[in-house]
């Protein structure tokens, strides 16, 4: 594990043939590690992973703006204007009946109809509906083009977060708020026969403030591996963390002293050459989104590209 008093700094050699000086804090913040070039990013990932004895299915990965500021590492129904001077209530709510009109109005746009909740939670977020999943992957330069894809548009450096997920397991394993969730799901299926009582995490689900009030969010997070009900679902390596009542939960998680969550940061600066690695190495909006809308918007990003002096 990281020893959060430590700072040092190494040398490392990159792809380009000559050398850069990485350094890696371990403040009590979020810990930074600035990524100058693709080769030193993948080599800082590669640090990370022996520093934290992980193994490749554990350490998730996800990019985005520094702009993002206190709401960083906060799903989409707890960031934004939108949320701003909303009750956790209000916001749980609106939550229920957008996706409650998601299912109604989907059915017919999909090419195979999600067999379940779950699915239909996971696809409402997979195309921007606002949900409490925070999306990750467990691929790094995945993260690394979430992270940047925007620019010029979305000034400002980047971020891509390290998460060891098997170590916020154990941690999350520790809490009794699953015990009570549930207790409260058993509780609630008794009154309600239809649903299975052994599938407590759909407590997880959106619900109506009636099932609500007896089937409480529980505080903390859960993390899930979804099923690939989309091809963009396996072609990003998605995981997900589903929120609970807590906003900034993972944010506070961030700010302790010991963890294994690291930010990798991006300078703006670095962003278009960057960019334009990570393209040569495979990695563009077409693979990542294998479909016509994903091959169109990387035609356009390389034609705002190739004007002239851009920078």
């Amino acid at each position: 594990m990281f020893d959060a008093s430590i700072e040092f700094s190494a040398i490392q050699p990159t792809m380009l043939g000559h050398f850069a000086r990485i350094k890696v804090c371990y403040p009590r913040r979020v810990k930074i590690a600035p990524a100058p070039s693709l080769s030193e990013f993948l080599a800082t990932v590669e640090r990370l992973r022996r520093e934290w004895k992980t193994d490749d299915e554990d350490l998730w990965f996800r990019g985005e703006r520094q702009a993002y500021g206190s709401s960083r590492l906060r799903p989409k129904l707890y960031r934004g204007q939108a949320s701003k001077g909303r009750t956790l209530e209000d916001l749980l709510e609106h939550e229920a009946a957008l996706f409650g009109d998601f299912r109604r109005c989907g059915g017919p746009l999909c090419e195979h109809l999600p067999e379940d909740d779950w699915e239909w939670y996971f696809l409402m977020q997979h195309y921007g509906g606002p949900t409490r999943l925070l999306d990750w992957s467990d691929g790094s330069l995945m993260a690394l083009h979430f992270a940047i894809r925007d620019y010029p548009a979305a000034r400002g450096d980047a971020l891509v977060y390290a998460l060891d997920a098997g170590w916020l397991a154990d941690r999350l394993d520790d809490r009794s708020d699953y015990d009570r969730a549930e207790k409260s799901w058993k509780k609630f299926c008794r009154k309600h026969p239809s649903e299975d009582g052994e599938e407590w995490e759909e407590v997880y689900l959106p619900h109506g403030e009636d099932e609500r009030e007896e089937i409480p969010l529980p505080k903390i997070p859960m993390l899930w591996d979804p099923p690939h009900v989309t091809r963009r679902f396996a072609a990003q390596r998605s995981r997900f963390m589903i929120f609970g009542s807590d906003q900034s939960w993972l944010s506070d998680l961030a700010d302790e002293r010991r963890n294994k969550l690291c930010a990798i940061t991006i300078e703006e600066n670095l962003i278009r050459e960057i960019k334009g690695q990570l393209r040569r190495a495979g990695v563009a909006e077409s693979v990542i989104f294998p479909d016509l809308d994903g091959l169109g918007r990387e035609q356009g990003q390389l034609w705002e590209d190739s004007r002239p002096g851009k920078k």
